[in-house]
This record gives structure tokens, C-alpha cells and sequence, in this order.
């Protein structure tokens, strides 16, 4: 999608020049009016150098002092600017937040309505339609900022709950929404999944003998390594403290021992060890976190550093 995006933005300046060229096509320049098309382009181009961000800022007012000059040199035409007129107001709700996008938005919407009137032309119906348009497409740009700010706090809170703040990996609620949506698939036919609980081995001596600085980085480093080496579709989430938790969609008992295997040699490259348990789906969750929390116990009481499966499904 960030591509969509960036594709859009451009067509949102390329479309800009285009329009300014129709403009000059149609009502070409006389006298001194030439040397405001430089002017108006400094502008723009010196919106565009602040990027996607700030450049809003600067290109509402640039763009309301352009709508009105092109309304002044078109005379009898100056209806034309109407077409433009929308992208003025989305530009102050994306400039600026409320209640400010309001009142920039109004100051120029105000200022658009009215200047027919100074030149002459505020009679009959297009002018009606005009300065009746201009109210309601700022409402409406307004209404779109506002949902999408709305949109943004809602996906903010969404994240915060949803996320480990230090790792950046799903915390265990997270992880528990996805365990109840793979046994849903399961219960409808689909092969059933397995749950590895991994935690690492004298953590608490990291941060008694290193400090919590450097607990909080080997716990970073130990959520990158395990998202880097799983396969496409395994979810990795902290499930607290020093312990982490891989759901892996489809993979029976012994696959997943495998891949657990895998990574419990491939931490000690970051200088940690880890137990692990394993446990796979068998038609109760609460069952499947017993049994893999019983698993990872073995593991610490059979000497550490060691990968061990459920007994249910061994024996």
C-alpha cells in the first residue's frame, strides 16, 4: 500500500502544474501577471521540499492566494476556480488539527465566496452554486479529518494493547485472539497447530550481574532473532518476562519440536540459552497452554538449554 500511497501523492502534484497549464492555455497571461506564475512556482516548489508532512502548511495559503488570482485574470470565467476549490479545504484539514483547519479553511473559503461579489460577477445561478458549494465541501473535508484522526487514535490504542512495548512483538493478549482464531480454523477441518513456549535460561542473572539496560537488550535482540527464523505465517509474541511464545499454523507435534530445536542452537550465537515446551492443539486451549507450560517445566527441571514435548501427545 505505501506505494499506492507515493503514487498518489505524486499524481496530487503532477496534477497541479497540469491545471495551471490548462489555465494559461485558456486565459494567457498580460503584462505584468506573467511574473506571478514564477512566483506562485517558488511557492509550490518550496511546499513540495518540506515532503508529505509539513508541505500542507505552506501550500493551503499558497494555493488560496493562487485561486484567487487565476478568479481575478479569468473575469466572467472565474467560476472555473470552483473545480479547484476542494483541494484548498482538504489541504486545511490535513494542515492543520482542529479547530484550526476550521478557521484557515473558512478564511479562504470566505475569501473565494466573496470575491466574485468585489469583481462584479456575484449574480444569478453558478454564482448560488458557488457560494453554496463552499461551505459544504469545507464540512465535508472536515468530517474526513476528523474521522481520520479518530481512525488514528483508534489504531494507536488498538497497537498499545495489542504490542509489547520493548520488543515490539504482540504481547499475550494478542497472541491469545490469534490462538483462538487457528483453533476456530481447526474446528472447521483444517490441520491443527502447535504452541512452543521458550524461556530463557538465568535471565534474572543477566540483570542482577549486567543490569536491566542490557536484560532489556538480549530480551530485543532474542525477539529478533526468533521472528527472523521462523517460517512465513509462525507468529512470534513476548508472553511475559523472559518468555516468548511461537504459534505455528498447520505443523504437527514433531515439526514443531524441530523447528524449536533450531532455534534453541541458534540462540546460543546470541550468548543465551533457552528451555522450550511444545505442545500442539487437540481441541481445547486452555489444555494446550497446560500442557505446553508443563512441557517447559520438564525442560527447566531436566537441566536447562533443552527442547520437550508434551507427554499427552508422546505418549
Amino acid at each position: 500500500m505505501e506505494g499506492l500511497y507515493r503514487a498518489l501523492y505524486l499524481l496530487a502534484w503532477i496534477g497541479l502544474p497540469l491545471g495551471v497549464g490548462l489555465q494559461l492555455l485558456a486565459h494567457p497571461p498580460r503584462g505584468w501577471e506573467g511574473w506571478a506564475y514564477p512566483l506562485f512556482g517558488l511557492l509550490f516548489l518550496a511546499a513540495l521540499r518540506r515532503g508529505p508532512k509539513e508541505a500542507p502548511r505552506l501550500l493551503v495559503h499558497a494555493l488560496g492566494c493562487y485561486l484567487l488570482f487565476e478568479m481575478a485574470r479569468a473575469r466572467e470565467a472565474w467560476w472555473v476556480v470552483g473545480f479547484w476549490s476542494p483541494s484548498l479545504y482538504l489541504l486545511s484539514a490535513f494542515a492543520y488539527p482542529l479547530p484550526w483547519a476550521l478557521l484557515a479553511g473558512a478564511f479562504w473559503g470566505g475569501a473565494l465566496a466573496l470575491f466574485p461579489l468585489w469583481l462584479g460577477h456575484g449574480e444569478g445561478v453558478i454564482y448560488g452554486h458557488f457560494a453554496l458549494s463552499q461551505p459544504v465541501l469545507l464540512a465535508l473535508a472536515l468530517l474526513l479529518a476528523r474521522f481520520r484522526e479518530l481512525y488514528g487514535q483508534t489504531r494507536f490504542w488498538k497497537e498499545q494493547a495489542l504490542t509489547d512495548p520493548l520488543t515490539g512483538l504482540p504481547n499475550r493478549r494478542a497472541l491469545e485472539m490469534a490462538l483462538e482464531r487457528e483453533a476456530a480454523r481447526v474446528e472447521r477441518g483444517e490441520e491443527p497447530f502447535s504452541l512452543v513456549l521458550l524461556d530463557l535460561d538465568d535471565f534474572k542473572r543477566v540483570n542482577d550481574e549486567k543490569g536491566h539496560p542490557e536484560g532489556d537488550r538480549l530480551l530485543k535482540e532474542v525477539g529478533r532473532y526468533l521472528v527472523g527464523h521462523v517460517r512465513k505465517g509462525d507468529l512470534v509474541g513476548r508472553w511475559g518476562g523472559e518468555e516468548f511464545a511461537l504459534l505455528l499454523p498447520k505443523t504437527h507435534g514433531e515439526q514443531a519440536a524441530r523447528l524449536a530445536e533450531r532455534l534453541r542452537e541458534g540462540l546460543k550465537g546470541l550468548g543465551v540459552t533457552a528451555s522450550l515446551g511444545v505442545a500442539t492443539y487437540g481441541g481445547d486451549l486452555a489444555d494446550l497452554y497446560r500442557r505446553a507450560d508443563q512441557a517447559l517445566y520438564r525442560a527447566k527441571e531436566g537441566g536447562k538449554d533443552r527442547v520437550v514435548r508434551s507427554t499427552a501427545e508422546l505418549g
